[in-house]
């Protein structure tokens, strides 16, 4: 069975402002929520994008982690075969954006997800692959707004 966890990066100061911004506090703290939930999961890989907030997302997990295989990818969806095929691990982290993620699930399923909005950070999209059946479970974590 492959696994990928699947989220937007934490929130962001002005969602609408485009560029390069770090988390807000309330990002940080979101960030801090993500790794409590995968706090017992075994992950094999984390994928972010050259984007810092997909990193700043993620930190806290690869600093409890330390070796944990750091992938580098603007479009997750192109490693949609390496990870169906389990090349990437078992349970895969993946922190994205509000388009690369939806990509992402469309590429391993063909099946589009709700759109997520540029106020949503809140998002965590579990897919799970077994034999030939594929599931999308989505679930919510950090605190509201």
């Amino acid at each position: 069975m492959i696994t990928v966890l699947a989220v937007r990066h934490a929130d962001i100061t002005d969602p609408e402002a485009g560029g390069d911004p770090s988390l807000s506090a309330a990002g940080r703290r979101r960030a801090a929520a993500l790794a409590h939930v995968v706090r017992d999961l075994v992950i094999d890989t984390v994928v972010v994008s050259t984007l810092r907030r997909t990193r700043e997302t993620v930190a806290q997990v690869l600093d409890e982690r330390p070796g944990l295989e750091l992938l580098v990818e603007d479009r997750p969806a192109d490693r949609a075969d390496a990870l169906r095929r389990g090349e990437l691990g078992a349970t895969v982290l993946v922190a994205g954006h509000s388009n690369t993620v939806p990509e992402l699930v469309v590429a391993l399923f063909g099946d589009p997800v709700t759109p997520i909005l540029a106020t949503e950070f809140d998002r965590l999209l579990v897919l799970t692959v077994a034999d030939s059946t594929a599931v999308v479970r989505g679930l919510r974590y950090g605190a509201a707004g």
